[in-house]
């Protein structure tokens, strides 16, 4: 869709009905052998997703950013049954993350933002919330985005690190094959530097790399691809996620792999 001149991937209510009928169109056509993916970045990212989850046997899923747990409910649609466990931290977020996963016993969500060392912090919550984030808006931001990002309020909320928490999350799996999915407004290195044992566990993980920056001080995408590659990942895949009103990419989906 298109917002205040920018174009974005993400879900209309009429796009949301289309994937609930492609997925039952798409469990019926798989039993042959063939699959069905929208033409456009997100269904090129479905389809790359479930064929990394297929490769890597992935029963676990770290939802980090979870913001109303939509990542989660389209795990949900693409197949996906292991464990979910998604983190959360501005409150209204939180309450809609919490309704959208009630019933489902193998989506665990936490009020929680994950980073580097654990404690409180205060976020800067926007008046189109998946805006919110640790970092200040660049002049780019305000120029491509209009008031989506405008901080609206100011929210003290618990820090963890991903060392703390992934354990209590493991643990509830028999064999953990698990895969990181990262969406913090900048902040997805900070995640990875409080996770330095739990990343040597994971078997794949998707991040958002910056293109043009939205938030100040957030990492380049040079900077990105070379803190997976010292993790030791690949590359599997970049995807679209947003552009501009000149479609100049802002952000991609980057999907890595063990390079073993």
């Amino acid at each position: 869709m298109v917002t205040n001149g920018m174009v974005t991937t993400g879900q209309s209510t009429t796009a949301r009905l289309v994937d609930a009928v492609a997925y039952r169109a798409r469990t019926i056509v798989r039993r042959a052998g063939v699959d069905i993916v929208r033409t456009n970045g997100a269904g090129l990212l479905r389809l790359h997703v479930d064929q990394v989850f297929a490769r890597y046997g992935v029963n676990v899923v770290f939802d980090v950013g979870a913001h109303h747990g939509e990542y989660g409910a389209w795990l949900r649609r693409n197949g996906y049954r292991g464990w979910i466990a998604s983190f959360e931290p501005v409150a209204a977020n939180f309450a809609a993350l919490r309704r959208r996963s009630a019933g489902d016993r193998r989506w665990l969500v936490f009020p929680t933002a994950l980073g580097a060392v654990g404690g409180r912090a205060e976020i800067n919550v926007a008046r189109n919330s998946v805006f919110s984030s640790f970092l200040g808006l660049t002049a780019y931001a305000t120029d491509t985005f209009g008031t989506e990002p405008e901080v609206t309020a100011i929210e003290s909320v618990e820090v963890a690190t991903l060392d703390d928490v992934a354990g209590a999350v493991l643990d509830r799996v028999g064999e953990p094959r698990a895969y990181l999915k990262l969406d913090t407004q900048g902040w997805d290195l900070e995640v990875l530097k409080g996770g330095s044992r739990t990343v040597r566990q994971l078997d794949a993980l998707q991040t958002e790399v910056s293109c043009r920056p939205v938030y100040r001080d957030m990492p380049t995408m040079a900077t990105s691809l070379e803190t997976l590659r010292a993790h030791g990942f690949a590359v599997s895949g970049l995807f679209p996620v947003t552009h501009d009103a000149d479609l100049r990419v802002v952000e991609l989906d980057c999907v890595a792999v063990r390079d073993e």
